[in-house]
């Protein structure tokens, strides 16, 4: 496999469970040896293994709370300057029926608007790095997003990166990250999104049923005129992501790909 080994950073990670993984997937997305990036991913999926029933509809029964990231998570990317302990973290799992090789090609995909049902009118990818090997290489893009939800609408960029990792069992996973670069304000100037930061993970079962798909996702809103407790916000960023995952598999189905 394709990867710039010369580069690779030995990490920590003999006490890895699910919160450090997803801690450490973000920090060191590019830069990891695969032995310790398929630790991590071990223990992701370990983690949904033990306590989560991927059949069960309800996406908060699907969803685990890792810790804030940190400062020291954050000190490879550029992102703004806030406390990220202010920042509210779910993750949701789900399977995907389809392997994951069928899901290789959406990231190459310009128009991101099939498979992002938040993003229903604008959300155009750029390539950075990566384009003419991926899958078998890292692939590093940025976003323009107009991102719709229950509370607010707003435009921001999106820096967006992935990797491959070969499992020693033979399976290949695809890690992700994303997070925001400055404070975005919705149209209306009734919210803004003070930071937000993400891991994605696509691994194909040991059984053959699917793919298993996570996102964790740490994100701070403010709102101006109301009041939203934190429980609205975590729900609404959860009902989101699983609609990613229910969006893009309804498209493979359709025949995207």
């Amino acid at each position: 496999m394709l990867w710039l080994l010369a580069c690779a950073t030995p990490v920590e990670t003999e006490e890895t469970d699910f919160d450090a993984a997803v801690h450490l997937a973000f920090a060191h997305l590019l830069d990891a040896e695969e032995a310790d990036a398929e630790v991590w991913i071990l223990a992701i999926e370990a983690e949904v293994d033990a306590k989560i029933d991927l059949a069960n509809p309800d996406v908060l029964a699907r969803s685990l709370t890792p810790t804030p990231l940190t400062a020291e998570d954050l000190a490879g990317v550029t992102v703004p300057d806030r406390d990220p302990s202010l920042a509210l973290a779910n993750a949701v799992a789900r399977l995907s029926t389809h392997p994951r090789s069928d899901h290789l090609d959406m990231p190459l995909m310009v128009d991101q608007t099939p498979v992002e049902p938040q993003c229903p009118d604008h959300y155009v990818r750029s390539f950075l790095e990566g384009e003419d090997c991926w899958p078998e290489c890292a692939l590093r893009t940025s976003n323009d997003v107009t991102k719709t939800n229950l509370l607010f609408t707003v435009d921001y960029v999106l820096p967006k990166d992935f990797r491959p990792v070969v499992l020693g069992d033979g399976r290949v996973a695809t890690l992700a990250r994303s997070y925001t670069t400055g404070r975005n304000v919705s149209a209306d100037g009734t919210a803004a999104i003070e930071q937000s930061e993400s891991v994605e993970l696509w691994l194909d079962r040991p059984d053959g049923s699917g793919t298993l798909r996570l996102m964790s996702v740490w994100s701070e809103t403010v709102f101006t005129d109301m009041e939203v407790d934190d429980s609205m916000v975590i729900g609404t960023v959860a009902l989101g992501t699983d609609a990613i995952f229910v969006r893009q598999d309804e498209w493979l189905a359709a025949g995207g790909g």
